[in-house]
Parts: C-alpha cells; sequence; structure tokens
C-alpha cells in the first residue's frame, strides 16, 4: 500500500505539472495540457496534501518532486487563488464607473422556461451599472428580446449589438463603436468607446469559443451506454483541442486591440477558459490587470454547470485605472455568475 501511495501521489504531481505547460504551450503546438489546466486547482491541492504527509512521514526523498510542482506553480496560483487584501475606499469625490458582465444563456432558467420581463428588469435595475456587458443576449430581431427591460432596469438607453448577433454592450454616451464575429453569431468581440466621468474608455466586450462543456457533460452522462459515453468523451477531446487553438487566435487578436487603444481599455466578457490556460496568458499584457487578482477572494467561480469551479468570465482592467470593487453576482437564470466591476483613476 505505501508503494502505492507513493506512485499514485507521484502520478498526480506529474499531472498537475503538465497542466501547468498550458500557460506556455500554445494549443497550435500542442494542446493536452489546456484539458488538465481545468483541473489544476484540484490537482495541486492534492499535490500538497501528500506532500504534507510525506512531511509527517519524515519521506524526506519523495517530497523533492511534489515540492519542485509546487514551487513551479507558485505564479499560477496567484492568478487561481485571489488573497484577500485591505483595500483603502477611493475618496468620496472621486469619480467612478461601475461594469457589469454576464452570460446570459439566452434569459433561460434550468427547467428551460424563459425568465419574465418583470424578472430581468428587477435583476439589472438592482445592478446599478454605468455599463453592461452581455452575452447571449436576444437582438432586436427576436420577439422576446427583453431589450425594453434591460434598458429600463438600467437607464441606459444606448446599445452596441450588431443585428442577428447575441453580444451586447449598453452604456450612455457610446462615441465609437466596432464588431468582429467569425462564423457565429454567438462568438465575438465588441469595441465600444464609452464618454464617462473617467474620461474616454474602450470597453471591449468578448465573447470567446465555447467548448460546450454542458452539452458534453450530458452525452456520458450515466443515463447513456459505456460505449455512447466513450464515443463523446472522444468527440469531446477532440473538440476541446479545436476550441483551445480558436480561443489562442481570438486572445492574440484581442491583445493587438488593447495595444492599439489610443483610450484606457476595460476587458470584460465570457472566455471559456481558466487563467492557468494559454488564452489567460496571452490576453493578459503589460497593460492589463485582472480585476479578480486585485480586489476577489478565493477561486472566484463563474460558471455554475456541470464542471464546478472554473473561473471562465473575467474583468480586465487598464493599468492607468484603479480597480476599487470586484464582486460576483447571483444570476437566476443562468450557468454563469455575472461580474461587478468599480473602477476610478
Amino acid at each position: 500500500m505505501r508503494k502505492l501511495f507513493l506512485l499514485a501521489g507521484n502520478l498526480v504531481a506529474l499531472t498537475a505539472a503538465f497542466g501547468l505547460l498550458a500557460r506556455y504551450v500554445s494549443p497550435e503546438v500542442f494542446w493536452p495540457p489546456a484539458i488538465i489546466a481545468l483541473l489544476l486547482p484540484g490537482l495541486l491541492l492534492l499535490t500538497l496534501l501528500f506532500l504534507c504527509i510525506q512531511l509527517a512521514r519524515k519521506r524526506w526523498a519523495s517530497l523533492i518532486f511534489p515540492a519542485l510542482v509546487l514551487l513551479l506553480s507558485w505564479p499560477v496560483v496567484n492568478r487561481l487563488l485571489a488573497w484577500p487584501t485591505q483595500r483603502d475606499p477611493p475618496p468620496l469625490d472621486s469619480p467612478t464607473v461601475t461594469v457589469v458582465t454576464g452570460n446570459q444563456r439566452m434569459f433561460r432558467h434550468d427547467d428551460r422556461t424563459d425568465a419574465t420581463l418583470e424578472e430581468v428588469r428587477n435583476f439589472f435595475s438592482g445592478t446599478n451599472t454605468d455599463i453592461l456587458l452581455l452575452q447571449e443576449t436576444w437582438p432586436r430581431q427576436r420577439n422576446k428580446n427583453y431589450i425594453s427591460a434591460m434598458q429600463e432596469g438600467t437607464g441606459l438607453e444606448e446599445r452596441h449589438q450588431r443585428d442577428k448577433t447575441l453580444i451586447a454592450t449598453y452604456a450612455d454616451g457610446i462615441v465609437g463603436q466596432t464588431e468582429y464575429f467569425q462564423d457565429s453569431e454567438y462568438h465575438g468581440i465588441l469595441l465600444t468607446d464609452v464618454q464617462t466621468e473617467l474620461g474616454t474608455l474602450r470597453i471591449i466586450n468578448s465573447h470567446l469559443q465555447s467548448n460546450r462543456i454542458s452539452d458534453m457533460a450530458e452525452g456520458i452522462s450515466g443515463e447513456n451506454s459505456l460505449s455512447n459515453q466513450l464515443t463523446t468523451f472522444g468527440r469531446m477531446l477532440a473538440g476541446y483541442g479545436r476550441t483551445t487553438r480558436q480561443r489562442a487566435a481570438q486572445a492574440q487578436q484581442i491583445r493587438r486591440f488593447v495595444e492599439e487603444s489610443p483610450y484606457p481599455v476595460i476587458l470584460g466578457g465570457d472566455f471559456n477558459d481558466v487563467p492557468s490556460s494559454y488564452m489567460y496568458n496571452e490576453i493578459l499584457s503589460p497593460r492589463l490587470q485582472d480585476a479578480w487578482v486585485q480586489a476577489g477572494t478565493g477561486l472566484g467561480t463563474t460558471f455554475t454547470g456541470p464542471l464546478p469551479g472554473l473561473r471562465i468570465d473575467y474583468f480586465m482592467v487598464d493599468t492607468s485605472l484603479s480597480v476599487v470593487s470586484m464582486e460576483r453576482l447571483s444570476s437566476p437564470w443562468s450557468d454563469h455568475r455575472p461580474l461587478r466591476l468599480v473602477v476610478t483613476q
């Protein structure tokens, strides 16, 4: 049993080390580490537990490899887990801007019933936001598009949303807008210049390529035969490699938008990947800071679907701005938790 425990512990540490490669290795070159990166918090926790047990047993030689893995993981841990810090509130007369982002899942509850207009209006009235970033939200062409309910709830009359696409930015004072979509109305990038109390800000609303985790999880549930589960799992792996490569290309595009922006940038949205990913590493240029790392506490889980514990929704904020607060909200209908950000100068 002792040898088996040692083998299992080292195997977990080795798998964690493999997942650490995800942020450095482009999925165009080698994509499997990206899958392990999804499980990295749990793998690192198990590696730490293994190290502590071996330390208590005084198995000194067996400490070397897990200790090395944990040491190498420290830069990633600082992204995966936000530490509580004491932040001085801005002066009372300092202007601030509040931004909310959230994937709305077409305003459909878990029981597949649609949210009512009153539910939508009441929810958004409680966000007290100056700028609203939405993904998977119905356009004007749909009969039940919820646009009027969101405008009434937020008080924001101006909207940036291309016809028949599902990404929208609401704000008053829009002075410029550009959009980028490729082959899908679901996934794209909106660049919206907004005049605020902090001056003109470039708001980048992004919905990067989805893994369709929920659909895949249903396919490998216990209700299906073993052969169907294995077939679905194989498709899941192949599909994940493809979508990881797509997100990497989208991240490179976003980085160019950030670097070329003449205004301070606030980037938000559903990135469909974790902080230990290549996508995250590519987007987080020297010009941006992760708002959750700056002002959040804990893992900051935003996805509440079949694979819990994932932080895949983000706010990245220009380093010329200061993050006052960052919090998660609870969505009445979506499997994503919205985020609420407050910034100042």
